[in-house]
């Protein structure tokens, strides 16, 4: 029926009392109120980007814990054990002599600073990577040609706020 009145419309000829077939009964649409706010909008983002644009990895984490160290003062801690925050980077595998896995990670705190880990076999067999995002990872600090990285002794992946949009 829309075609045809479109049809007539850009013929400009005006229909001839053209009576519907059948009459349909007249429907009341409503539409919900939409509720949006920052993080479903992130998880827009993240959906179409890949990451997240307005807001940071770290601003969606439901705790506001960032670490008792950032990246840039790890010097500062050397040999001493700290608790970290960062968002997962990349991960490393590497086989032992004795055949077990091993990891180097590549993690970036909130400041945008980026540090390593190395997770030896016994750490990752009670505390493995479990997937991309941000980990509370638990080590000693330890310097290696004047940089320094973080032996991990635990890790533990931290939640996000949910996605409200479903």
């Amino acid at each position: 029926m829309l075609l045809w009145e479109a049809h007539m419309m850009i013929n400009k000829n005006k229909p001839n009392g053209i009576r519907p077939l059948f009459s349909s009964p007249v429907r009341d649409f409503s539409l919900p109120d939409l509720v949006q706010g920052k993080i479903e909008d992130v998880y827009d983002e993240i959906e179409l980007f890949g990451f997240p644009v307005t807001m940071s990895w770290f601003d969606m984490l439901e705790t506001s814990f960032r670490g008792e160290v950032s990246a840039r003062n790890m010097g500062e801690y050397i040999g001493k054990k700290i608790r970290m925050v960062g968002h997962l980077v990349t991960v490393k595998y590497i086989k032992t002599i004795k055949n077990d896995w091993m990891n180097f990670g590549c993690f970036i705190d909130a400041e945008g600073n980026f540090f390593d880990t190395t997770h030896f076999s016994q750490s990752l067999k009670n505390w493995p990577f479990k997937g991309s995002g941000t980990y509370l990872i638990l080590g000693k600090v330890v310097e290696e040609f004047g940089f320094p990285s973080l032996e991990v002794e635990k890790m533990a992946k931290l939640p996000v706020k949910p996605d409200q949009r479903y």
